[in-house]
């Protein structure tokens, strides 16, 4: 296993999920199922998330309050940030909307409560200028229960600890299977918003990374680069095919794609595959990757409004949200999470920004290491939104 301060394959492995994101919300959509990207981002910050608090846990407790004090200052100033934008863009420009329309997804947004919102059948209600965050609700739902289930239960009896998770996701799994196999649905509400369905790549990822932290994986080495490099392969190729009527069940290949190339990242050192996700290009997407996925969205909108879906259309989208991003990452990111850090600007990380979930990279090395640990950089995290208003 590889031990390391912070490995930037890692940051990578974002890199692709945003990519195949993207791909979806492009004007020209090129992929119908970019959506797998949202499943990606989940199945690595369920790892990087449990990495993170596993180690802790070998200290004697979860320091709950510091944990949360550090997600919020990640990932809440640029959120507010896109939503007040929108949420003023929207009131100026869409007179169309009454402003209840516009604020009760814009609070959904805000409070992490927007696949609830959406499961409730108020999906796209504003034209999607606000469903992207429904996938950073899955994730604040489930860690507000993750470390408390950790402390209580993985404390006292790890094994039937990872027992009864393992338990959970496989009841995550079946019924994934259930709704994929038994109705073709187009945009389901369930299969694209539950809680309970979407739970299952994250707990794949936080169970892959207790079987890593106690090197259950050291059999793998050999034959964990190659796999790897096959599902980064593979998945655009999943993303590419119109199976948006089956939503579950391209979350299950996705998750298994994504369980593989992350066993692969860390036991396999010296792989292709480490080479290809820890490049230059992947690593500024990975660190830029929340950034992107907050700011896409508004800019294809404006994008289409202007362009329609064209190759221009295209250019137009890209030029602006990286714009809008890189801005969102300088001004807004890294400054007030260095501010609203516990501990102030002297604990923040002075490298790269992670991912939408957590900034793992400065924890991890702020602690003495444990071989066989690897570092993970952390989500959704992306979103898995089948089209918008202008489509």
């Amino acid at each position: 296993m590889l031990d390391r301060a912070h490995d930037p394959a890692l940051d990578g492995v974002r890199g692709l999920a945003i990519l195949l994101v993207l791909g979806q919300h492009a004007p020209t959509r090129p992929l119908i199922d970019g959506f797998v990207g949202v499943t990606v981002f989940f199945c690595l910050s369920g790892y990087l998330i449990t990495t993170l608090l596993v180690r802790e846990l070998q200290g004697g407790t979860i320091e709950v309050r510091a944990f949360y004090g550090r997600r919020a200052a990640r990932i809440v100033p640029a959120l507010v940030t896109v939503v007040v934008v929108t949420t003023a863009v929207l009131l100026v420009v869409r007179r169309d909307l009454a402003t209840g329309q516009v604020l009760a997804p814009a609070g959904a947004a805000v409070t992490y409560t927007t696949s609830l919102f959406d499961w409730s059948n108020h999906v796209f209600v504003t034209g999607d200028y606000f469903n992207y965050t429904w996938s950073l609700s899955v994730e604040e739902q489930f860690y507000l229960v993750w470390p408390f289930a950790l402390l209580w239960g993985y404390r006292r009896h790890r094994r039937g600890f990872v027992v009864a998770a393992a338990a959970l996701a496989t009841l995550c799994l079946a019924l994934s299977v259930y709704l994929g196999v038994t109705r073709a649905v187009r945009y389901d509400q369930h299969e694209y918003f539950g809680t309970d369905v979407n739970a299952l790549p994250i707990l794949a990822g936080a169970l892959l990374a207790i079987a890593v932290h106690h090197g259950r994986l050291s059999w793998t080495p050999r034959r964990a680069g190659p796999a790897a490099l096959a599902a980064v392969v593979l998945l655009p190729l999943l993303a590419h095919h119109d199976d948006t009527d089956r939503p579950a069940l391209v979350t299950l290949a996705g998750t298994a794609l994504t369980l593989v190339i992350l066993a692969g990242v860390g036991t396999a050192p010296r792989s292709a595959v480490r080479q290809l996700l820890a490049s230059r290009p992947m690593r500024w997407l990975g660190e830029r990757s929340y950034s992107i996925y907050l700011w896409n969205v508004l800019a294809r909108i404006a994008a289409l409004a202007l362009l329609g879906h064209t190759l221009v259309g295209d250019a137009a989208w890209v030029a602006l949200f990286v714009a809008l991003s890189e801005a969102s990452f300088r001004f807004v990111e890294r400054p007030l999470r260095a501010a609203l850090r516990p501990g102030g600007r002297s604990a923040a990380a002075p490298g790269s920004l992670a991912v939408p979930v957590v900034e793992v990279r400065a924890e991890l090395a702020s602690k003495p290491p444990r071989p066989p640990l690897v570092e993970l950089v952390e989500t959704p995290e992306p979103c898995r939104q089948p089209g918008i208003a202008a489509d």
